[in-house]
């Protein structure tokens, strides 16, 4: 039953932790004076807002499933309106995609992290993860995709958990490989910033669209 959990919801994850927003943010931060710390503050942050919203839709969308086998029709209505969420998202990531040559622009927010405490950079990596529809509508989706799995309570937890760390991985691995490496390891993470301007557009556009169709189709079928 926990397998078959992660395994539904393991597109979406992969989809987060694609997600370019949150790396680039992490790596302004960590060029910051106060880099170490505002990083682990920033990650922090991100781990504990993922975290509530990862567990508050899938007791939504269990509480949805109660009645049995076949589910409310209000859940079918939210696969609908998540999976339309995802493809106008991959709609304007493919029309705004960088063209060859050309170079991605820090969106204007961005440079202010540079100079963030630690305090403040917790309330960004939380709201990195909390207030992007992207993630909201991943998180959304792929918790609709396990309302017919009977999950007990440390199941719930379990996938919760997972799913956090999983989607995670990039920018844990980040944070930490700054805390641990020295200057050569600090050029190659603000070189990745713009790489991850130039090309997640193109590789979130794929993913988004794809999962987007399928959590739509979920949804239109359970309402036939």
């Amino acid at each position: 039953m926990l397998a078959d959990a992660i395994g539904k919801m393991l597109p979406a994850v992969m989809a987060i932790a694609l997600t370019p927003i949150q790396i680039v943010a992490a790596v302004v931060v960590l060029g910051g004076p106060q880099g170490r710390a505002g990083g682990f503050a920033f990650l922090t942050g991100w781990l504990v807002a993922l975290g509530a919203l990862v567990t508050v839709a899938i007791l939504l969308v269990d509480k949805l499933g109660e009645s049995g086998p076949t589910p409310t029709p209000l859940l079918h209505w939210i696969q609908l309106a998540a999976g339309l969420l995802l493809l106008v998202i991959a709609i304007r990531l493919w029309r705004k995609r960088k063209k060859n040559g050309e170079e991605p622009a820090t969106p204007k927010w961005l440079t202010h992290l540079g100079e963030a405490r630690p305090v403040q950079a917790f309330v960004a990596g939380a709201s990195t993860a909390a207030a992007n529809p992207k993630i909201v509508a991943l998180v959304l989706s792929s918790a609709t995709s396990i309302a017919y799995l009977a999950l007990s309570g440390w199941q719930i937890t379990a996938v919760a958990v997972l799913f956090v760390l999983l989607g995670s991985t990039p920018l844990i691995t980040l944070v930490v490989a700054h805390a641990r490496g020295g200057v050569a390891t600090a050029s190659r993470i603000r070189d990745l910033k713009g790489f991850m301007l130039r090309h997640n557009d193109v590789i979130l556009t794929v993913i988004l669209a794809m999962l987007g169709v399928s959590v739509l189709g979920n949804g239109i079928s359970g309402l036939r």
